[in-house]
């Protein structure tokens, strides 16, 4: 059954929150939840529905500030990031949130991602390391889809200026990761509007 992909903005940088649902199934998994859940919350009552997971596509502090949101009402959703974030989350220098005044720390215990088919829940999808925005990156590929975190926005990329990036290796993981799902992939990416694989690999300028 394919899955359906509903987005809300939320946090102090408009951040994409997903939740990922079936029709056919009263779990679902969040996806990046930023501060401000109370809409993704109304939602999941609203549809009957269970969080049975969080996954975070990195550690920076924009896509982590929701997750007690989530797991206070969720109280047994397991928090899934790559392993390489770990020191992201535990370091407002490295999340990023002292550019927001922020001493933010997630210090709760995590499951780790890892490259390839992964099951959590009800759902079983495919994570894609990318570092280079973050050391521990990742991407879901879902039926079709793919959240993307800050890899692809419509008609850029992720920034490399932060503590952990490397420039070099995030294009070459976007192009041997991301670029090589099929054109009519969807891509919904951690901030701004929803794009193809196919239209950024045309009209995406670091691309060409």
């Amino acid at each position: 059954m394919e899955v359906s992909i509903d987005r809300f903005v939320t946090g102090p940088i408009d951040t994409n929150t997903y939740v990922v649902s079936r029709e056919d199934y009263s779990g679902c998994l969040v996806v990046d939840p930023s501060s401000g859940c109370d809409e993704v919350l109304a939602y999941i009552r609203e549809n009957g529905l269970t969080v049975e997971g969080v996954l975070l596509t990195h550690g920076h502090f924009d896509h982590v500030l929701g997750v007690e949101e989530i797991t206070a009402v969720f109280p047994r959703a397991g928090v899934w990031v790559h392993p390489d974030e770990t020191a992201l989350l535990g370091d407002p220098m490295y999340n990023g949130g002292v550019m927001m005044g922020l001493d933010f720390r997630y210090t709760e215990p995590v499951e780790h991602l890892a490259e390839g088919p992964m099951t959590v829940g009800g759902y079983t999808f495919e994570v894609r390391h990318v570092p280079g925005h973050s050391p521990g990156g990742c991407v879901f590929v879902f039926d079709g889809n793919c959240l993307s975190g800050d890899t692809v926005f419509a008609g850029s990329i992720g920034r490399t200026d932060f503590p952990g990036c490397d420039g070099a290796l995030f294009m070459r993981g976007i192009r041997e990761k991301l670029l090589t799902l099929p054109d009519e992939t969807v891509l919904w990416p951690g901030h701004m509007s929803r794009t193809t694989v196919g239209r950024e690999k045309r009209l995406n300028p670091y691309f060409r």
